[in-house]
């Protein structure tokens, strides 16, 4: 009995062999680095933020900026990083800036050579700045710089900063067309919920208030150009 059981061994691995290289030629030829740049848009409720500047746009408030690096760590689940960031600025007055920081998990199948679906899931550490630069007059500071000969008054600058951070998740699906084997199009449609806490902002160390603005349940379309490697 246990010799016709070794005699199977060799017919089975005959079998199991030829599977075994294909599989692992599909997986070794396929990029494993995948490096997207691109855009985004969502829908936060900023109107407190907004007022408070005094000045919005739709590429202020709904505009987002990604740069993503994911790594194929099995034939079908790529990890990695993301960072989306949503900008504010006013000459010579305030500047804000939304930091959305995720650790991607994402899976994907191929239902054509060249057409990908995927799914991603990530948590999020995200954060928010607003600070602005100030220039005062400081009379000791010219009085100083008097004594070394020079003349006028000068002024000095300096930034000021508020921030916070806070915790959030998304997720998406999403489908990606591959021009090429190292260039594709990549389109996903998802949501984000952030947990945002107004009474959690920092200034100079001391814990302050910030804006009663939204940023939980929000719809989220991005797409962006692949590079892969």
């Amino acid at each position: 009995m246990w010799i016709d059981k070794l005699k199977f061994i060799p017919r089975m691995n005959q079998k199991l062999f030829p599977l075994l290289l294909v599989f692992v030629a599909a997986v070794s030829g396929q990029p494993k680095l995948h490096v997207q740049l691109g855009g985004g848009y969502y829908q936060p409720k900023l109107t407190a933020l907004n007022s408070a500047f005094g000045d919005s746009s739709f590429f202020s408030t709904n505009v987002l900026l990604n740069f993503t690096a994911t790594y194929q760590v099995y034939y079908n689940t790529r990890v990695g990083f993301g960072n989306w960031n949503s900008f504010h600025t006013l000459k010579d007055s305030f500047n804000r800036r939304f930091t959305y920081r995720t650790l991607i998990i994402e899976t994907f199948y191929y239902q054509w050579k060249s057409i990908e679906f995927n799914f991603l899931l990530a948590p999020m550490w995200n954060s928010c700045k607003i600070s602005m630069g100030i220039e005062n007059e400081n009379a000791e500071w010219s009085d100083l710089l008097s004594s070394f000969g020079n003349t006028g008054t000068y002024t000095f600058k300096s930034t000021a900063i508020m921030n916070t951070s806070w915790f959030g998740f998304t997720s998406s699906i999403g489908i990606r067309y591959y021009l090429k084997s190292s260039l594709g199009l990549d389109l996903r449609i998802g949501f984000t919920n952030n947990f945002y806490d107004k009474t959690k902002w920092k200034y100079e160390g001391e814990t302050i208030a910030g804006p009663a603005i939204k940023l939980n349940a929000l719809p989220l379309l991005r797409f962006g150009i692949v590079f892969a490697k």
